[in-house]
């Protein structure tokens, strides 16, 4: 009997441990698959991130994408106004502990998400403060492709991200840099 009350105790602790080791090598391979992917960019010149954003991964530059969504150098571009760190609350701004999961990183090719990245393969419509893509998702060990709409209101301080399939939209604030 006193074997029975101490065995059903370790299992269930060997269980719950089995169960964070999978939840930590899941975001480890997250984390390499976004890596992978921002490596195989990395070939492509890219400015240096503007000295008003303290995030490298955000580059604020002047110049806008031609008529049909490129750079001077022909590269698929998200217009600069759409660029930055953006929080669905103040708390995804401000975490420094990793959990922003509410957090988006917009740069001139791509949004980093909590567990995904996003690279712009087609432009779709680049109106200002208006601006629909393809992107080319990849994250949690898929990958998918995904048409993305960004709008700017409030002063171009919100942004309002939506999805056509299923259909949903996501308001974000610009982060204080």
């Amino acid at each position: 009997m006193m074997t029975a009350r101490f065995t059903l105790p370790a299992l269930l602790a060997l269980a719950i441990a089995a169960c964070q080791q999978s939840n930590d090598d899941s975001n480890i391979t997250i984390d390499n698959e976004i890596n992978a992917a921002e490596a195989a960019n990395a070939d492509v010149e890219t400015l240096p991130p503007s000295e008003e954003s303290g995030d490298p991964d955000v580059t604020n530059r002047p110049d806008e994408a031609d008529d049909d969504g490129s750079d001077d150098a022909g590269q698929l571009v998200i217009p600069a106004a759409f660029r930055g760190r953006w929080g669905m609350v103040p708390a995804d701004c401000t975490s420094t502990r990793g959990d922003a999961k509410g957090l988006i990183v917009i740069g001139p090719t791509s949004i980093k998400f909590y567990e995904s990245l996003a690279t712009l393969t087609k432009v779709t419509m680049d109106a200002p403060e208006n601006f629909t893509g393809t992107f080319s998702f990849i994250g949690e060990g898929q990958t998918w492709t995904k048409s993305q709409n960004l709008k700017l209101t409030g002063s171009s301080n919100t942004l309002v991200r939506s999805d056509t399939e299923p259909a949903a939209s996501y308001r974000y604030k610009r982060c204080e840099t």
